[in-house]
């Protein structure tokens, strides 16, 4: 006698991250929301303005600023509390920038169509509104564990294989935390009855399957119709041995599949143009507003320091291979080695006052023009000396992989602590690392994190500054 067929309900990962959505997000957007007005409310009610002009603040039209400020932070820099990667430093991170974006809008609105700026008002406010908002996502983060270790919201997953991937793969979900979220509900070898069977009378969100379709192609295939038929996510786990560990992407070249070995998201023009008028507006407005001031202090003691000009000009290389000249203010006497020797922490070549503009970095100052004029960006792999490059891309692997973007004043390499001489291949090789990581993985998010860490170690004083 045939067993009943279970009744499932079955739901694929696309049908599952939207009911997370619905559950998760939209309450967070709303009490975010309520937060970010019930503390400009309460401000309002106990702030003193001393400047008429701020006055306007009282204005309800002044809300609708706030509200539009809080929804472009929201689709820029997402909370997505539900991550399976989560963690409460990047959480921080993200509700603060949020908070800073919505009321940086809102201010810079107000202030451009009233001529009001309350900037206290406005300090007070962020700093209530991150503590509350971060509270209020700990204890939502808090009741969404809770349930999740409770059986739900998690991510049913079946592994069909047996070898080594397959081995891999239940160890992973088994004993890593990280991967805590997903549930193996079940792993098969080759039995294609008892695969079939499982999935269509259990709950199951996704398959992983890592039976090699050369040699198990029709079972593969009836895998495959099977997960299709119960709206249930199919994953092909390949045997990658001797590729480079990194993240790929799929592609069609006519009838056939491609793997490109490198995502790159500034190859995408929305991107790239999103980075390219962060640029241009961010080293604009610091070229017309704090330069010129900078330039005044720093051209009087360059020129009491040394003879010389006051800009120091270099060739680097720039993006793709392309060499540029840098503008940098000049720290170092004049020489006949600034284009082959590094400087390091005791060169006798660095003037007295020279040595304070590089361990301050005012001296990097100039290449926001390189930045206007489109050779740098603000962010990204620092530019080595075209002899460097040279000899570096016969000593470190995937050396020239970091020209693939613009370089930066500053970058992920630099506020990780590789900075300064480097006195080892492996050295080298370290940076190479972090640079090829920021090209893989930029966001705008990104960026804006590394200019507050790069102002976080300007302020605090960096060693390797020199």
């Amino acid at each position: 006698m045939q067993s009943p067929v279970k009744s499932i309900k079955y739901m694929n990962i696309k049908t599952f991250n939207t009911k997370e959505f619905l559950f998760y997000n939209v309450p967070e957007y709303i009490v975010d929301l309520i937060i970010h007005l019930g503390v400009y409310k309460w401000m309002l009610s106990v702030f003193h303005f001393t400047d008429p002009q701020d006055l306007i603040l009282l204005r309800y039209r002044c809300l609708y600023f706030l509200v539009v400020g809080y929804i472009i932070a929201k689709i820029v820099i997402p909370s997505e509390l539900y991550e399976r990667n989560y963690s409460l430093k990047m959480q921080v991170r993200r509700v603060f920038l949020q908070c800073l974006l919505t009321l940086g809008i809102m201010a810079a609105s107000i202030n451009f169509l009233f001529q009001s700026f309350a900037g206290l008002f406005f300090l007070f406010d962020g700093m209530l509104a991150v503590v509350f908002i971060c509270v209020w996502h700990l204890l939502f983060r808090a009741l969404i564990l809770f349930a999740r270790r409770h059986g739900r919201n998690k991510v049913h997953v079946v592994i069909v294989g047996d070898n080594e991937n397959a081995r891999n793969m239940e160890n992973l979900l088994r004993e890593n935390p990280d991967f805590g979220d997903y549930k193996l509900v079940a792993c098969f070898g080759e039995d294609l009855e008892a695969v079939e069977d499982y999935i269509a009378n259990n709950k199951v969100h996704q398959l992983y399957c890592s039976l090699n379709p050369a040699l198990k192609g029709q079972v593969v295939n009836r895998i495959i119709r099977s997960c299709e038929n119960l709206f249930i996510d199919f994953f092909y786990v390949p045997n990658m041995d001797g590729y480079p560990h990194r993240s790929m992407s799929l592609g069609e070249f006519g009838p056939l599949t491609i793997i490109k070995l490198r995502d790159e998201p500034l190859a995408n023009p929305v991107n790239a143009a999103l980075k390219r008028a962060f640029d241009i507006l961010f080293s604009l407005l610091f070229l017309v507003t704090v330069f010129p001031f900078v330039w005044c202090f720093v051209a009087i003691g360059t020129s009491l320091s040394s003879p010389g000009p006051i800009f120091f000009r270099q060739r680097r290389t720039g993006y793709k291979g392309k060499p540029f000249t840098m503008y940098k203010f000049r720290s170092m006497r004049v020489n006949a080695d600034s284009d082959k020797v590094q400087a390091t922490a005791d060169d006798p070549r660095k003037t007295r006052f020279g040595d304070f503009l590089r361990r301050t970095s005012i001296d990097e100052l100039p290449q926001f023009i390189n930045v206007l004029k489109g050779d740098m960006s603000i962010i990204g792999p620092r530019p080595h000396m075209e002899l460097h490059t040279q000899m570096y891309k016969k000593m470190v692997d995937e050396y020239l992989v970091r020209h693939m973007v613009k370089p930066g004043i500053t970058g992920w390499a630099q506020v990780n602590g590789c900075r300064g001489e480097t006195r080892t291949t492996e050295a080298m090789a370290d940076r190479v690392r972090h640079d090829i990581w920021y090209v893989e993985h930029w966001s705008l998010e990104l960026d804006v994190r590394i200019l507050f860490m790069t102002l976080a170690q300007i302020l605090r004083g960096d060693k390797q500054a020199y």
